[in-house]
């Protein structure tokens, strides 16, 4: 029964095992600690082998710096074997002392202990490289000795080497796990957060766009009240009258610049004291040069415009302006009618501009102002409902690309699980 137990073979792993994320990081931090468990003693022997094999290097470093050479040599030689002797003691005796500590039991103790270790063994093998030739030759068995002891010392770090770097290995294959079982759970959070984050736009989204709703119908029920109706019409109506006013106005300016020469030349012989005239008949003057259209902005402009014609009139025939027979004509032409047309079209506009005023004030209805405030909050809850759209978009695209790397992250942990476990690992997030 005993010889069956002891040859019986071990129960066979599961074809596959199925982990939730905490179970999967409860059974890695298991395996660590059994990992770690399992080396430690082991560990413990290495360091006692390392620590007896310093110690036997002490020694035997000791009994061949106080040696004598096994023969007579040339001074020449003792003096240089003598120098290569001290200078591979220090360097030995330090590179032993690098070594001798026993390190801390964790990860990255052990890889620290295990860089020391080779470090140590690479000066041990430079100092031998570069002085043990002398020491060789003049204390040979000695040396011999110390050698050997070097030896056992170098193929014991050898296998120290293996034994730590497949351990940290196994652990630093378990610390990835670890390491991606947590990058897996971010990333469920911040999916979560996101989708969480789509809900509340979402959520906004209908709300601005029952608001909208809201304001269509009242601006469509104010629009359609007759108030709204008779007021948008006064509205139109002073929009008509006001180009009117400006079509007037135009006209006249348009009369006055066709008489600008005689103005100007009129202008120039007042400025060079060839002729004076009143006040009012030099302002209109220069009005009419000027801003053609204010000279039907009342009626004492007209009066004023009408002896300036005269005046100008009685220049020309006088010959101190000089005009040719078509401009004569124009002006004689105006003398006769232009003051009278301009009074019409000044009358017509007091017309017109009263009429505006009174459509004017028709069309500031506060249904008006109303439905212009609807309008407005329309207009900026559409453009904040375009936003709320893009900004959903934009964490749609993020939440597809965070379901793409979760199933990416999912594939490899389960890999590395399996590599770990030696059998085949399911997730069942």
């Amino acid at each position: 029964m005993f010889l069956k137990r002891i040859f019986s073979k071990p129960p066979p792993k599961p074809a596959m095992e199925t982990f939730s994320l905490d179970s999967l990081r409860d059974r890695v931090l298991m395996m660590k600690a059994e990992k770690m468990e399992i080396f430690k003693p082991q560990f413990n022997l290495i360091m006692d082998g390392i620590n007896k094999m310093c110690a036997a290097i002490s020694e035997s470093l000791k009994e061949l710096y106080g040696s004598e050479p096994d023969e007579e040599v040339h001074p020449g030689l003792m003096k240089s074997a003598a120098e290569a002797r001290k200078l591979l003691y220090d360097k030995v005796s330090r590179a032993t002392s690098y070594i001798e500590r026993r390190p801390e039991f964790t990860k990255e103790a052990l890889l620290t202990f295990d860089e020391r270790l080779s470090k140590a063994i690479n000066i041990i093998a430079d100092a031998m490289k570069t002085h043990g030739r002398y020491v060789r030759a003049v204390f040979g068995q000695k040396s011999a000795d110390f050698e050997s002891c070097l030896r056992e010392l170098h193929e014991l770090s050898l296998r120290t080497h293996a034994s730590v770097e497949k351990t940290v290995k196994e652990i630093q294959l378990l610390d990835s796990i670890l390491s991606e079982i947590s990058l897996y759970e971010q990333i469920l959070q911040d999916k979560d957060r996101i989708n969480d984050d789509i809900k509340l736009l979402q959520g906004r989204a209908k709300s601005i766009a029952d608001i909208l709703k809201d304001e269509a119908s009242q601006l469509t029920e104010l629009k359609s009240c007759e108030e709204f109706k008779r007021a948008t019409d006064s509205v139109e109506e002073f929009e008509r009258t006001a180009q009117e006013i400006k079509r007037v106005k135009s006209v006249a300016a348009g009369l006055i610049t066709e008489m600008s020469r005689p103005f100007r030349k009129m202008e120039k012989l007042i400025k060079s004291g060839g002729h004076t005239v009143a006040p009012e008949v030099l302002k209109i003057l220069e009005i009419c040069i000027t801003d053609p259209s204010d000279v039907i902005s009342s009626d004492e402009n007209i009066v004023a415009f009408d002896k300036l014609l005269r005046e100008i009139s009685e220049l020309a025939n006088t010959g101190k302006i000089d005009l040719d027979k078509r401009e004569r004509k124009k002006l004689l032409d105006a003398v006769q009618s232009l003051a009278a047309g301009l009074k019409a079209i000044k009358n017509n506009l007091t017309n017109l501009t009263t009429h505006a005023e009174a459509k004017k004030r028709a069309s500031e209805n506060p249904v008006i102002v109303q439905a212009g405030r609807l309008e407005d909050l329309i207009k900026q809850h559409e453009h904040d409902l375009k936003e709320v759209h893009a900004a959903i978009e934009q964490l749609d695209e993020k939440f597809k690309l965070m379901q793409e790397k979760l199933v990416s992250k999912k594939e490899n942990l389960k890999k590395l699980s399996s590599d770990a476990m030696g059998t085949k690992v399911e997730l069942t997030s």
